[in-house]
């Protein structure tokens, strides 16, 4: 995954001006790595459940896909007519199932009504959902790579990974504001680092970044930190459309929020789209992303319309 375009472009590939500003909420500080912190995800408010019920259809939509696959494999060795049979009928009420599964996050997706402002006059915007991923321990990998790669005691470097494996865990559950990006940045920075030390020069880490597909649910793994910082520069293109989505349009102020903010999920999906060429999951190819780029131009179109009519 090359590196070589900015998250705060326009669709003509100019500088939208969000470049300084994102830059300086992004720079690594030390200081602030071990204080920030993702939002509560037993909080009980409308987004937080719905998040929480997407997390467990990611769940049970990898149980499935795991048993459909096992059953596939065993239909194909077998030799013998009645388990072919049995597997056969197995394998027609898992694929039923996991389309039912699939359907259900499908319309979820399409409830845009959690994500509106709640009061005033609304007009439905278009939110995209957050990528879902699951823990990911740093201590014991990266302890072994300290130790046998660079020759150190990685008890020297404990509070360190503990606090990696601390903004990796907050980074589950981003707070849907401008803290929330600045969490993301903050990761994505730091991945820099962890990649040249644990993942060239000689380095082997065996760890493994799952993410679950926004649309379908299905997970998909690489060992490459590339597919961690894609899924992390999707998600902040996503808070920024439910931040869109949640302004109040009774004001220019508020019309002109959600323009800038859909501009700004639009300059994060192009950069996507331009650095990951080989996405592992549905949501993050070149014809979804190009779907989503046009989404939130089209947005943005359709409420400076609204700004100029009401002038």
């Amino acid at each position: 995954m090359s590196m070589n375009a900015s998250p705060c472009m326009d669709d003509s590939g100019n500088h939208n001006g969000c470049e300084d500003k994102d830059r300086n909420e992004a720079q690594v500080d030390s200081s602030f790595a071990g204080k920030i912190k993702g939002s509560d995800p037993y909080l009980r408010t409308v987004r937080s459940q719905l998040q929480a019920r997407r997390s467990r259809l990611n769940q049970e939509i990898t149980r499935e896909v795991m048993i459909k696959e096992g059953a596939e494999k065993l239909y194909s060795v077998t030799s013998k007519k009645k388990l072919k049979e049995n597997v056969a009928v197995e394998l027609s009420f898992v694929s039923s199932s996991l389309q039912v599964l699939k359907d259900e996050l499908s319309d979820m997706n399409s409830d845009v009504q959690a994500y509106q402002h709640d009061s005033g006059k609304s007009m439905p915007m278009i939110p995209i959902a957050l990528k879902e991923t699951r823990d990911l321990d740093f201590i014991e990998q990266f302890s072994e790579i300290i130790r046998d790669h660079y020759h150190e005691d990685p008890e020297t470097y404990l509070d360190k990974l503990n606090e990696l494996n601390g903004i990796r865990k907050a980074i589950r559950t981003p707070k849907k504001d401008s803290s929330g990006i600045r969490l993301l940045f903050e990761y994505y920075n730091l991945l820099y680092f962890i990649e040249r030390r644990f993942f060239r020069s000689g380095a082997s880490s065996n760890i493994l970044f799952e993410w679950y597909d926004s649309l379908t649910g299905v997970p998909a793994t690489q060992k490459s930190p590339g597919f961690e910082k894609g899924s992390l520069m999707f998600n902040t293109a996503s808070i920024y459309t439910q931040i869109a989505a949640k302004q109040q349009l009774t004001s220019e102020e508020g019309l002109c929020a959600a323009a800038d903010n859909f501009q700004k999920a639009a300059g994060v999906f192009k950069y996507l789209k331009e650095s990951f060429s080989f996405a592992p999951s549905i949501d993050m190819q070149q014809s979804t992303l190009s779907m989503l780029i046009h989404l939130m131009l089209v947005s943005k179109t359709l409420i400076n319309a609204i700004i100029r009519i009401e002038k």
